[in-house]
């Protein structure tokens, strides 16, 4: 079999070539505020979720311990969050949410519903639906 025509059928090319589209997307928006998506989505998860270890954060939002480790540590620098041992179990980080963090959400979230309303409206609800329904179909299929 010819390797040519793979690109096209390749479930994990076109997914990983759609979500960097929809990342570039989302993060040209949000530019102007400082923060990239991924540091946005964990900071709404964080905010969601007080007290949340980074592991639990992984899992919420299905990344590897060492990329939030790397993002957690610009979101600390820059003030959003703070890091802290957990009361009840030493060997787990608490991460919470600042006053500046909450600022900058509230100074990011009009930019991303922006965003989010194009892409809501130019798909249409049903599309959407089915897009979501079929990419949690794939992600229960492969794991």
């Amino acid at each position: 079999m010819s390797s040519a025509g793979i690109g096209h059928r390749c479930v994990g090319f076109n997914i990983r070539r759609a979500a960097q589209a929809v990342t570039q997307y989302y993060d040209q928006h949000l530019q102007s505020t400082g923060l990239r998506i991924s540091q946005f989505s964990l900071l709404i998860a964080i905010s969601q979720n007080d007290e949340i270890s980074i592991s639990e954060l992984g899992d919420k939002i299905c990344k590897d311990q060492t990329t939030i480790t790397r993002n957690i540590e610009l979101l600390k620098k820059q003030g959003y969050i703070t890091i802290t041992r957990k009361e009840n179990d030493a060997r787990k980080k608490a991460i919470c949410i600042t006053e500046e963090g909450k600022k900058k959400l509230a100074e990011v979230m009009p930019l991303w519903e922006n965003a989010q309303t194009h892409i809501e409206k130019e798909l249409g609800p049903v599309r959407l639906e089915d897009l979501f329904k079929t990419l949690k179909t794939l992600e229960q299929l492969v794991k």
